[in-house]
C-alpha cells in the first residue's frame, strides 16, 4: 500500500493543488485534504522538522497532561510506542518514550520537545492534522506528507478546553511494524483523561464564561466574550481578536462608566472596525459581550461612547480635501509615527520627505518650499521650537502651498506640534490649518499600548520570535510612562533582547513596571512577600515549580499566594 500511496502523493505534488490522484481508493479523503493543505502551505516535504522554540513546561496544558502521560507511559513500557503532546501551535511540549530503542529514530526526525509539528510546518501528521480536522486521525507510513516520517505510524486526537476550544493534541506513535489502527481508540481515552483534568483545574469563572459563550457560538455575527483573564470567540469573531485587542478592550471596558449607559461603542483600527459592547453581571463577577462590524470610513464621524476616551478620532474626509494636516501632542508621544501613519492612509505609498527642526540649526525653508511646489509630500516635525521669525517664513510657505495644491494630485504638508510648548503665534497658525489628530500621553490613553508594543516587536524582532502575554500587556498598560512612547520603546526593546523564551511574561518586565499593578493596598508583610515571589519568579524565568523550591514552600501554596496577591492576572487563562 505504501508504494501506491507514495506514488499518489508524488503525482499530486507534480500535478498541482487542484489535481486528482490516479486511484482515489488508495488515499482516504482526510489524507487527501491534508495533502492539499500541505502543498498550499508549502510545508516541508523531506527534511525533518526545522522550526524550534522554547516551550512552557508549566503551562496549564502540561499541568493537566503530565500525570496522565506518566500513568500511560508506565502501562505502555516495551510496546515500542511513544506518547507526544503538542500545544495549540503544533509544537511538541512533552514526550514519553516507552522503548529506549526508538529514541534515536525519533531524535533523527526531530520528534523532540520544542519542534514544530503543525500541519503548516511539516504537512500531514497526527499532531497537526488532528487539530485542523478537529477529530481523531490515524496516519501511517507514506500518508505522512514529510518523507522523513514515512517509517512511522501514529494515532492522534485534539485536546479541547471546557469551552470547546482546541488547546493542543496528543498522539501515540511508533514504527510501522508495531502500529495498529486500534491505537486510535487508546489515544482517544488518553485525550479524554487530559480533558477531564483540564475541566477540574479550570476556574469556576472560566466555566461560567464558557456557558455564556455557548449561547453565541453559532451566531453569524462576529462575537467575543471576555473577562480580565479569558477570551472566547465564535468563528466569525476570530479575525478580530488577539492578545493585543484583549488587553486593550479589557482596559477600556473595565474603566467605562456603565451607570451612564448599558452599551459602549468603540472604534478599532482608526475607525475601520466598530465594536458594540455590553456588560453582563452574574453575582459577584462580570464580563463583557462584544459584537464586531465594519465601520464606515468616508464621510462619517467616528461613533464613540462618551465614557470611553479614544483620543485622536476625527471626522473622516477624502484625501482630495487634505493638503495640510497637523498632529498635536506632547514631545515623545509618537507624533511623527502617527503623522506617518496618517500619510499612508491618505496618500498610500507616496514618498514622504521628513524635515526635523533643530534649535541649533537653521531651517532650510527654501528647500521645503521647493519640495512642496515640486509635488513632494513633506512632514515638518517639532513646530513648537520655532520663534516668530521662523513662524512667519512657515506661514508664507503654507499660504503658497494652499493656493497651489490641486487636491490629492498635488503635494501634502504634514506637521507635528506641541501646543503646551509652542508660542501663541504657532498655536494660532496650526489651529487655523486644522488639527487633524491629537495625541495624549500614554498614561491617559493606555489603549494605544498593545498596538505600539506589536509595532515595536515587529521592528526589533524581525524573526517574530517574541510575543507579549496578556498579563505582561496589562502591566504595561498600568504603568504611568513618564517617558511616554520613547520609554515604552526602550523597555520593550530591552526585554525582547534579553528574554530567553518566545512569550514575554510579566516576570520578564522591569521590577518597577511589574509591581505597579492596580489593586488593593497591601500590608507591609504582603508587600515583602510579593517582592520575594517576584524575585523568585525572575530568577527561575517564570518557572513556578522552581520558584516554590527557591522560596521553600509548596507549589500549591505558591499558586494560592500568587492569586491572593494579584500576580496571576491573565497568566492562567486557557
Amino acid at each position: 500500500m505504501n508504494d501506491a500511496v507514495a506514488a499518489a502523493k508524488q503525482h499530486l505534488r507534480k500535478a498541482g493543488l487542484l489535481a486528482g490522484v490516479p486511484d482515489d481508493t488508495v488515499v482516504p479523503d482526510l489524507i487527501l485534504r491534508s495533502w492539499r493543505r500541505s502543498i498550499g502551505n508549502s510545508a516541508e516535504g523531506s527534511l525533518p522538522a526545522q522550526r524550534f522554540q522554547d516551550i512552557d513546561t508549566d503551562s496549564i496544558l502540561r499541568r493537566a497532561a503530565d500525570p496522565v502521560l506518566d500513568r500511560w507511559h508506565d502501562q505502555l513500557t516495551d510496546t515500542g510506542t511513544t506518547l507526544f503532546l503538542s500545544d495549540r501551535a503544533g509544537s511538541i511540549v512533552a514526550r514519553r518514550i516507552s522503548d529506549r530503542s526508538v529514541r534515536r529514530k525519533l531524535d533523527r526526525v526531530n520528534a523532540v520537545e520544542g519542534f514544530d509539528y503543525s500541519e503548516d510546518a511539516i504537512g500531514t501528521n497526527g499532531l497537526g492534522t488532528s487539530m485542523i480536522e478537529g477529530r481523531g486521525v490515524y496516519i501511517e507510513g507514506s500518508q505522512h506528507f514529510n518523507e522523513s516520517l514515512s517509517v512511522l505510524a501514529c494515532a492522534a486526537v485534539p485536546v479541547f478546553t471546557p469551552a470547546g476550544l482546541v488547546i493542543g493534541s496528543v498522539s501515540l506513535g511508533g514504527p510501522l511494524a508495531s502500529a495498529s489502527p486500534l491505537m486510535l481508540t487508546l489515544t482517544k481515552e488518553i485525550g479524554k483523561q487530559i480533558e477531564e483534568r483540564l475541566t477540574s483545574a479550570t476556574r469556576p469563572q472560566d466555566l461560567a464564561l464558557a456557558m455564556t459563550f455557548m449561547r453565541y457560538a453559532n451566531s453569524r455575527r462576529p462575537t467575543v466574550i471576555l473577562d480580565r483573564e479569558s477570551l472566547l470567540a465564535n468563528t466569525p469573531g476570530l479575525p478580530y481578536i488577539s492578545v493585543d485587542t484583549h488587553a486593550m478592550l479589557w482596559d477600556r471596558l473595565h474603566s467605562h462608566d456603565w451607570s451612564a449607559d448599558a452599551t459602549a461603542r468603540i472604534d478599532l483600527d482608526d475607525g475601520a472596525i466598530g465594536v458594540t459592547a455590553r456588560r453582563v453581571v452574574e453575582g459577584a463577577r462580570s464580563f463583557f459581550v462584544l459584537h464586531f462590524a465594519s465601520a464606515p470610513t468616508v464621510g462619517a464621524v467616528d461613533s464613540i461612547d462618551p465614557g470611553i476616551a479614544v483620543p485622536g478620532r476625527i471626522a473622516r474626509t477624502s484625501a482630495d480635501a487634505v493638503s495640510v494636516a497637523v498632529v498635536e501632542g506632547p514631545s515623545g508621544s509618537g507624533r511623527a509615527t502617527r503623522a506617518t501613519d496618517l500619510h499612508s492612509r491618505l496618500r498610500g505609498r507616496r514618498q514622504l520627505d521628513v524635515v526635523t527642526l533643530d534649535a541649533e540649526t537653521a531651517t532650510p525653508w527654501n528647500a521645503v518650499g521647493d519640495l512642496l511646489s515640486g509635488g513632494h509630500d513633506v512632514l515638518i516635525r517639532r513646530l513648537e521650537i520655532l520663534d516668530d521669525a521662523d513662524a512667519s517664513r512657515l506661514s508664507s510657505i503654507v499660504t503658497a502651498h494652499l493656493g497651489s495644491t490641486p487636491g490629492a494630485g498635488g503635494s501634502m504638508l504634514l506637521a507635528t506640534v506641541s501646543f503646551a510648548s509652542a508660542s501663541p503665534l504657532i498655536r494660532e497658525m496650526a489651529e487655523g490649518w486644522g488639527v487633524r489628530e491629537r495625541i495624549v500621553p500614554l498614561s491617559q490613553d493606555p489603549g494605544r499600548i498593545p498596538g505600539l508594543v506589536r509595532a515595536i516587536l515587529d521592528r526589533v524582532d524581525t524573526r517574530s520570535r517574541h510575543s507579549m502575554s496578556p498579563a505582561a500587556l496589562q502591566s504595561l498598560m498600568q504603568w504611568h510612562w513618564p517617558g511616554d512612547v520613547a520609554e515604552l520603546v526602550e523597555v520593550v526593546t530591552s526585554v525582547a533582547a534579553r528574554s530567553p523564551v518566545s512569550i514575554i511574561e510579566r516576570s520578564h518586565l522591569p521590577e518597577h513596571i511589574r509591581t505597579a499593578s492596580a489593586g488593593r493596598p497591601l500590608s507591609l508583610m504582603e508587600t515583602a512577600e510579593k517582592e520575594a515571589i517576584l524575585e523568585a519568579l525572575t530568577r527561575t524565568e517564570g518557572n513556578k515549580s522552581l520558584a516554590a523550591e527557591l522560596l521553600g514552600i509548596g507549589r500549591t501554596t505558591l499558586y494560592r499566594r500568587i492569586r491572593q496577591l494579584g500576580l496571576d492576572r491573565g497568566e492562567s487563562s486557557l
